[in-house]
């Protein structure tokens, strides 16, 4: 586990050249460099491959750029690699040996705990809830039982989430239970780091201040943490979260602003724990319209950006990014200003390592 000691220091940004290893991977974090005592009070494990790169989507608009996070791993990228350096840190600094999570049947949450589990000697539980059929959740079944990752069907969204709360394993001492998606405030520390890369990339002249980032929105933690980390960055961009899955279980909200802004006033209350002074943060953006008939359900709007971002080589899915990329596409079209898209799906093929089934 990699803990690093430093002074306190909240004057500046100062960027120190990162260290990197023999394939150009930084085995340091960009937020550790700029607050020296979080390093010594987060737990976290160098499990990604960062940092992700930032181009521009030439076959969009002069005006449009893309994050790469789907190039965050070797084997399975995503945006979920970010938060699980954090989230299993703290796994093992708690003395876990048991991971239990949920998520969708095609959940690249899951695909991504089980394999870094894996990775570490830890046991994976996933619950499952349905959703509509796709390659993708085809694929990502299979990568889950090739991880090692126990799946347990459990129907519905709403009976999933009652065996999470309700499970049996609650009071166990080894058993750490993971919210979908890894939106925890382990999980939304990963993205204020990436909020940091993404200062060192635009202060190395690497991409434009962007006047808005689009990401997709399912659970809370990459917007609460771009938020959040941009305030900390002094990036002056607006971050703007599509929703891509359902606002109430019943009359208990799951994705909403409140549930958004709630993730960012916890994390913010850990920071502040860890002797860093805060500006004021503000309220996170969250588009409902671009959302459709359902979770998992294909849209018009986003048929057609998977389509326009084919023809530039990037490949969507109908379930998160697809949405997202309708929501930034139309933005970059409606204004000159620079828009970047920040992908969160994995561009990893099944059979890296991972026989198909």
């Amino acid at each position: 586990m990699r803990r690093r000691d430093g002074a306190k220091q909240l004057s500046s940004f100062l960027y120190n050249s990162p260290e990197r290893d023999i394939n150009g991977v930084t085995t340091t974090r960009p937020m550790f460099d700029s607050y020296p005592q979080l390093s010594g009070a987060l737990p976290w494990l160098p499990l990604a491959d960062l940092p992700t790169p930032v181009e521009p989507v030439s076959g969009i608009g002069s005006n449009a750029w893309i994050k790469r996070d789907d190039l965050s791993h070797a084997v399975y990228g995503g945006n979920k690699l970010r938060k699980l350096e954090f989230i299993l840190a703290d796994v093992l600094a708690r003395g876990k040996t048991h991971v239990i999570t949920f998520g969708a049947t095609g959940t690249n949450h899951g695909v991504a705990t089980a394999m870094l589990c894996q990775q570490l000697g830890l046991r994976c539980t996933v619950l499952l809830f349905e959703q509509p059929p796709s390659t993708t959740v085809r694929d990502n079944l299979a990568r889950m039982r090739h991880f090692g990752a126990a799946l347990q069907f459990c129907g519905s969204l709403a009976n999933t989430v009652r065996h999470y709360y309700l499970h049996p394993k609650r009071l166990s001492h080894r058993h750490y239970f993971l919210f979908a998606g890894g939106s925890n405030v382990a999980g939304t520390m990963g993205f204020i780091n990436a909020a940091f890369e993404l200062r060192q990339q635009i202060d190395t002249s690497q991409c434009p201040l962007p006047s808005q980032i689009f990401v997709p929105v399912g659970s809370s933690a990459t917007l609460a943490g771009l938020t959040v980390g941009a305030a900390l960055a002094g990036i002056e961009s607006d971050i703007i979260g599509i929703r891509v899955a359902p606002s109430h279980l019943g009359i208990i909200p799951t994705c909403t602003p409140a549930t958004v802004n709630q993730l960012i006033r916890q994390t913010c209350a850990a920071l502040t724990k860890a002797d860093l002074s805060l500006p004021t943060m503000p309220t996170a953006k969250l588009i409902d319209s671009y959302y459709g008939d359902g979770y998992g359900v294909a849209t018009k709007a986003g048929s057609s950006a998977t389509e326009k971002f084919a023809e530039c080589g990037i490949t969507l899915d109908q379930t998160y990014t697809a949405k997202a990329a309708a929501a930034f596409l139309d933005a970059a079209r409606q204004s000159t200003e620079v828009k970047l898209y920040w992908h969160t799906f994995n561009s990893r093929p099944v059979n890296r390592g991972i026989p198909s089934r």
